[in-house]
């Protein structure tokens, strides 16, 4: 204990008691004057600052000085501002929208090259439609025909049912009128796409015509299989949720789960050619005119 006494940190804190205890007595016999002194160096500067903030806000609220003439130009001045930053948000939001896209589309065309695209927006859907058809901002202008298939960067959405100038409206895949050959390109199975108002409330589609032996399963990709040449071979459309017994109990179906929400899509692109196009279509017409026999 007395090797303490002689240390150094017990002389440190007997200079800090020694000090302690003289500023008390200063300040008692100063009237706190010292300590007030000592405590207004450190706060003054961060005093200075608030004034000066306090200062610019007054001064800027304060329209006291203002003539209704004044404030009204005032007024005026501040809502053209307004319009133009709200122009320039809209500008802002038009072209990500329109790089979006384009985004989109070159990944597209990079997957399938000799697909010809035209991007497109849903403008608009009528909410009497049970099946989720939709108005799009392309029409005959841009390319854009009847028949034409509709998708998104996910797969197969619908088919345009008319083309006007410069919209176009499309009827969704889980329309009933909507029909698409199809194919399990894993278990080289063929069927047919199709929709009614029970599938088509649950969002979900059916691929028809299965064989009783059918060797589709959960999980299989099913996509376009090009047959008839109204659709590109190779469209991506949805998988496998299930395979059930068909009501005559001899063929089967699956319920097909699409890659796309059909009930909210927004951005589309318009597949306005491409190879194959139409020659199922042509050869419907040519066997129409021969009596299905082969000419001579």
């Amino acid at each position: 204990m007395k090797d303490f006494f002689k240390t150094s940190s017990f002389r440190v804190l007997l200079i800090a008691v020694v000090v302690l205890l003289g500023l008390i007595i200063y300040t008692a016999t100063a009237g706190g004057s010292f300590l007030a002194s000592l405590l207004g160096f450190v706060s003054s500067p961060m005093q200075s600052i608030a004034t000066d903030v306090t200062g610019n806000v007054t001064e800027f609220l304060d329209l006291d000085g203002y003539s209704k003439d004044e404030l009204k130009e005032l007024v005026s001045v501040l809502q053209e501002e307004k319009a133009q930053l709200e122009d320039q948000l809209v500008d802002y939001e038009t072209l990500k929208q329109e790089n979006d896209q384009l985004k989109t589309q070159l990944g597209l065309e990079e997957e399938e090259p000799e697909n010809q695209l035209r991007a497109a927006s849903v403008i608009g859907r009528d909410p009497n439609d049970v099946f989720y058809g939709f108005s799009i901002d392309q029409g005959t202008l841009s390319g854009v025909t009847q028949g034409a298939p509709v998708i998104t960067d996910k797969g197969l959405v619908g088919v345009v049912t008319q083309a006007y100038a410069t919209t176009s409206k499309v009827a969704c895949l889980l329309s009933e009128d909507v029909k698409v050959a199809a194919w399990s390109p894993k278990r080289q199975e063929s069927g047919v796409i199709t929709s009614d108002i029970a599938t088509a409330g649950t969002g979900l589609l059916r691929l028809s015509y299965l064989s009783g032996s059918t060797q589709v399963q959960e999980g299989d990709i099913i996509t376009t299989s090009g047959e008839g040449g109204s659709y590109p071979q190779g469209l991506k459309i949805g998988t496998v949720q299930s395979v059930e017994k068909s009501e005559n109990d001899i063929s089967q179906y699956a319920v097909i789960r699409p890659f796309e929400d059909l009930t909210t899509v927004k951005e589309v692109f318009v597949i306005t050619d491409f190879p194959g196009k139409g020659e199922g279509e042509a050869q419907l017409d040519q066997d129409a005119q021969t009596g299905g026999e082969d000419p001579e």
